[in-house]
């Protein structure tokens, strides 16, 4: 299940986040935060964790994250693990790989990108995500994010002018079965789809009640 948040930042956010993430000194190189496998893969800067500036960029994310219903009914998150602020310049790419399973003792369910600059202002710097009908192509604008299975293999391609910026993170869900969150997604999203429509009453609540319940069965805490 590979899904698009739109506007999860409104342009005021977007902008000033533009504005703080401009210093190229508060990025460092993308080997600090790869593995052995990575680094031979692995080519871009990465936004460092001491500076107050991006903190409050990965902090801001988190929040409006965690308050994101779309991004709920998806995740069903118990955790969002570490947020890195990714910069790629021209010439910067990151090879097909896939996501440690444990990352800081979180088991990542799910991968997301924010993408904080628009597909106007670079050239290349596709995510490629594998899928069972083949690559997708993500080049959100900014405020957008993706998410998807971290499991599936993904790539950046390379960057050929501009410069992107996104923020990645990982979650641990509630619910380990990539089956069982999609039921539960497609049951809240129903739901929605019923209220935005009129319908009535105790067919939401019904709907509610299954869902709930399949939570309770299948919830790891």
């Amino acid at each position: 299940m590979l899904i698009c948040l739109e506007n999860i930042l409104d342009r005021t956010e977007v902008k000033a986040v533009g504005e703080l993430l401009k210093k190229k000194d508060l990025f460092e190189s993308g080997e600090v935060t790869a593995g052995k496998r990575a680094r031979r893969m692995k080519s871009n800067l990465q936004g460092r964790t001491s500076a107050a500036e991006i903190s409050g960029v990965t902090e801001k994310i988190r929040s409006v994250l965690n308050k994101n219903k779309l991004f709920n009914n998806i995740a069903i998150p118990a955790k969002i693990g570490r947020i890195l602020i990714s910069r790629y310049e021209a010439g910067m790419k990151y090879d097909v790989h896939y996501d440690e399973p444990f990352i800081d003792r979180l088991r990542t369910d799910l991968s997301f990108t924010v993408f904080l600059t628009d597909p106007d202002t670079y050239v290349g710097g596709e995510l490629e995500i594998d899928s069972p009908s083949g690559a997708q192509a993500i080049k959100l604008p900014a405020g957008c994010a993706v998410i998807y299975p971290s499991d599936r293999l993904h790539a950046v391609l390379p960057i050929t002018d501009g410069t992107r910026l996104t923020a990645v993170g990982w979650v641990q869900s509630r619910i380990r079965s990539s089956e069982q969150r999609q039921l539960l997604f497609e049951l809240a999203d129903t739901t929605t789809r019923l209220e935005t429509s009129g319908a009535q009453t105790s067919e939401i609540t019904s709907l509610k009640h299954l869902r709930n319940n399949l939570l309770r069965m299948w919830s790891e805490g």
